[in-house]
């Protein structure tokens, strides 16, 4: 019905908006989807269902007949549940659409149902006009307000199993499995074969070849176009390199589409495939030898590869230098071994032996088995120096035969040629130390005599003066009486009761504190080699710290006790020394620890054999008594060398005054500033020296005095000669006497003669021969007693350069691992404390070369680039 003008401006301006607006056509459309979508929901269900059995390439499997029938079932339940639904389906009305606004939005009392009303009552009265103006403005600020909300079609009361969620998980997975060729498989699931079979797709194949875990090398993934190639097996295949493949690697090869069963051929086996359905085979092999690869379906040739299987050889094993007693006669075990896939292990094996003669015959069957420890873990090369202290052993200063055993991951062992030598052993200075050692090398060499080494060992009891009647020692040698008295089996322990009790006679708490030292050290690196967990590193360090502590102590009690009894260590200059104190060591601790936390556990082991090697020698440092005394025997003859050398010099100036006087040559600057005769046999010293004379000469000469006559000179030349041949005498009995003493004796003797003829000037030839060779050989005893001095401190000790010290200063290290300087000083420049684990950083390089190279998505040139940085590394 027409409204009238009038009619019409009574209406809101803004319910033809709402009424055509967009809000309320989204919200017809969220109805319509609320009522579409249940209904097209089975339809959609059956259509899923049939897209995934299509991309799974289920269909053509199950033959003509039932593929046939499975097509017609899915087309006939698709169309009639599209048709029953469609037909039910009813499409909302223009009020439905207001009311979901309405409830959408929250409002009550259906507001938006007043949009068409008009004032009916007369539009003059003032107060109608008032509240029809106020009900618009209430209708405005609702319609701007409005929302359509989202669409609930409420599947879940219609599906209450779920199967939506099932089916959306197989439409996932069907997607994944056939993305590549799912063009392909969609057209074989709507084209049913008359054959009987489904339409055999192209042949792929897959094939990868796992290395032995213990190689450390990553997969290697076959590479080839998936196009068959000649079916003639004598065709070339074009260049391809050969692969070099570990043996016992495992081979995985899986072939997808064609017809028949795929069947690898190694040289002249064959090998099926295992069928997991009529287009899908998989085949897993060990490679031990053979030299092409192939893969034939049904006489086609898919693949082939030339291949080169490299056995596992065995690891290689040798002394870098002969073994030897190093300080304080541990067993220096200097070796290096080789394996091409990494070294397990590396031990050297003990076995006694009649003499050390090649050839000698091994006694018993007993063997002692020392483990060296690696440098890193499965090392490939490995070359490093093992200390051992054997001293304790029963073994010690018997023939032994040793051989380096290097085994791989496998099991193959590759031993060394054996060497021969005698055990060292540590020589005690205390008496009855030394006597107590002797019957415990006894009961090694002659286990019989046990009786008589117990009297002897009552003998050594009975004498308690001996050995400032130490209880500790008095009970020891009892029990020890007592059990070789007793008999039975238990010789090594009756020989360990007798090592300690040897030891403390010797030097206290020291030596018991050093093999508790030794004992951690070697545990700890043991942990580092195997890769123990931070937590076992962590309490090794922590037992390692007080082990140290306790060594330090009985270090300190131990000079204190030298002191007391007046026994004075080999004293150095302090200027030139490198002071190590307690604060070093805890740094280097730090260190360590700070290492192995952070992963870099090869350096780590670095510094704890630099640790190793000063503790040794500090401990090598405190010489026993016997060596002081002897070290202060040599300097004492030493001064005295140097004395005779300064007389005789005095003698060879007089000598040349008295020859310049006797021949009134004062006057001739040759002999003046130059003796005769010493062209070619003085050096610069010497020469300024015989300037200085011939200056003395002159002014001697300038009074008119002679201070020398011939009688006088042969008299003092005698006394000279006497001197040296007395201490020529007790350099003998002390140890070597230097030649060039000798020599200097024999030149004294001539200018002895020479002067007693009235000839001085025949006896200056022979007095500079002379001095010359006293020079010689302090020169030589200053090296001799400089190389014993070195053997006996740290290295850091080792700073005064003495005379045939400097070619070797060059490339020494401190404790700590730094080069010297040319001062003797530490050079800190190129000893590099790691912030970060190296190890680390390079493994998660290398892990992620390992997963780019699994991934066939990328290019072939990367792929091959990641190949050969895999192959390097």
């Amino acid at each position: 019905m027409d409204r009238s003008p009038l009619e019409q401006d009574r209406q809101p301006a803004f319910a033809g908006n709402v009424a055509g607006g967009l809000k309320p056509r989204l919200a017809w459309l969220a109805l319509f989807w609320e009522a579409a979508w249940p209904a097209l929901w089975p339809s959609v269900g059956v259509a899923g269902l049939f897209l995934s059995l299509a991309l799974l390439d289920v269909l053509p499997s199950l033959g003509f007949a039932l593929h046939l029938s499975a097509l017609v079932l899915f087309l006939g339940v698709f169309l009639f549940l599209t048709v029953r639904n469609l037909r039910r389906l009813r499409l909302p009305e223009g009020r439905a659409a207001l009311r979901r606004l309405e409830t959408a939005s929250g409002l009550g009392h259906r507001p938006l149902s007043g949009l068409q009303d008009t004032l009916g009552s007369n539009p003059k009265d003032p107060m109608a006009q008032a509240l029809w103006q106020a009900h618009q403005a209430r209708l405005a600020r609702l319609v701007r307000s409005l929302r359509v909300g989202l669409p609930s079609p409420g599947l879940a009361r219609l599906d209450i199993w779920g199967l939506r969620a099932a089916l959306g998980l197989l439409l996932v997975i069907a997607v994944a499995t056939g993305w590549r060729d799912a063009d392909d498989r969609l057209l074989r699931a709507v084209t049913p074969s008359f054959a009987g079979a489904a339409p055999a797709g192209p042949p792929t194949v897959d094939a990868w070849i796992n290395p032995p875990a213990y190689t450390g090398l990553p997969p290697l993934y076959l590479r080839k176009k998936t196009d068959t190639v000649s079916a003639d097996p004598a065709t070339p295949q074009g260049d391809q390199p050969t692969l070099s493949i570990p043996t016992g690697s495992k081979l995985l090869a899986q072939v997808h589409g064609g017809t028949g069963q795929p069947v690898l051929r190694i040289d002249g086996s064959q090998t099926p495939f295992e069928s997991l359905d009529s287009s899908n085979h998989r085949l897993e092999a060990e490679l031990t030898a053979g030299s092409t690869l192939r893969i034939e379906q049904e006489g086609t040739l898919l693949h082939e590869w030339r291949i080169a299987v490299v056995p596992d050889q065995a690891p290689i094993a040798a002394f870098h230098s002969d073994p030897a007693a190093g300080e304080r006669a541990a067993l220096k075990l200097d070796y290096e071994a080789s394996d091409d896939y990494g070294l397990e292990k590396v031990t050297a094996i003990i076995r006694r032996t009649a003499s050390i003669e090649p050839g000698a015959a091994i006694i018993g069957a007993a063997t002692l088995e020392l483990a060296l420890v690696l440098p890193a873990l499965s090392p490939k090369q490995a070359r490093a120096v093992s200390y051992h202290d054997l001293t304790p052993h029963p073994w010690a200063g018997t023939p032994v035969q040793i051989e380096l055993k290097a085994e791989d991951a496998i099991g193959q062992e590759g031993l060394s040629a054996p060497f021969l030598m005698v055990l060292p052993e540590r020589e005690f200075t205390h008496p009855v130390a030394r006597a107590i050692i002797e019957q415990r090398k006894r009961l090694t060499l002659d286990p019989a005599a046990r009786e008589d080494i117990a009297e002897k060992l009552t003998d050594v009891a009975a004498a308690p003066q001996a050995y400032n009647e130490d209880k500790v020692v008095f009970l020891a040698l009892k029990s020890a009486i007592a059990r070789l008295y007793a008999g039975g089996e238990d010789i090594e322990a009756v020989q360990d009761l007798l090592w300690d009790t040897a030891l403390r006679l010797e030097d206290g708490g020291v030596s018991l504190a050093e093999r508790d030292l030794r004992d951690i050290q070697r545990r700890l690196q043991e942990a580092l080699a195997r890769n123990a967990p931070e937590e076992e590193l962590e309490r090794l360090m922590d037992e390692l710290e007080r082990a140290m502590d306790r060594f330090m102590e009985a270090m300190m009690e131990q000079m204190q006790q030298m002191a007391e009894q007046g026994i004075q260590p080999p004293t150095f200059d302090p200027s030139q020394m490198q002071q190590i104190d307690r604060q070093d060591l805890q740094r280097m601790m730090d260190q360590m620890r700070e290492m192995m936390r952070s992963g870099a556990r090869d350096k780590a082991q670095q510094m704890l054999s630099q640790l190793q090697q000063m503790m040794e020698n500090m401990r090598a440092g405190m010489m026993p008594q016997q060596q002081n005394q002897q070290m202060q025997q040599q300097m004492q003859a030493l001064q005295e060398l140097q004395d005779l050398t300064r007389r005789q010099q005095q003698l060879l100036d007089e000598t040349f005054r008295m020859q310049q006087q006797m021949q009134g040559n004062a006057d001739r600057p040759s002999q003046r500033g130059q003796q005769p005769g010493m062209q070619g046999q003085q050096g610069p010293q010497q020469g300024d020296q015989n300037q200085q004379m011939g200056q003395e000469g002159r002014s001697g000469e300038a009074d008119g005095r002679s201070r020398m006559t011939p009688e006088r000179g042969a008299a003092l030349q005698e006394a000279l000669r006497r001197a040296l041949g007395d201490l020529m005498r007790r350099m003998g009995e002390a140890g070597e006497i230097p030649r060039q003493l000798g020599q200097a004796e024999r030149a004294m003797r001539d200018s002895s003669d020479a002067l007693r003829g009235n000839q001085p000037g025949d006896a200056i030839p022979a007095e500079t021969e002379a001095l010359d060779q006293l020079r010689s050989g302090a020169q030589q005893m200053a090296e001799q007693m400089a190389q014993q001095m070195m053997a006996g401190q740290q290295p850091g000790q080792q700073g005064q350069d003495r005379p045939g010290q400097q070619g070797r200063r060059q490339g020494e290290r401190d404790p700590f691992g730094r080069p010297y300087n040319n001062d003797g000083q530490f050079a800190t420049g190129d000893v590099e404390v790691p912030e970060q684990s190296d190890l680390k950083r390079a493994r998660e390089i290398f892990d992620e070369l390992r997963r780019r190279s699994g991934d066939t998505s990328r290019p072939e040139y990367e792929l091959d680039y990641i190949d050969r940085l895999l192959r390097r590394f």
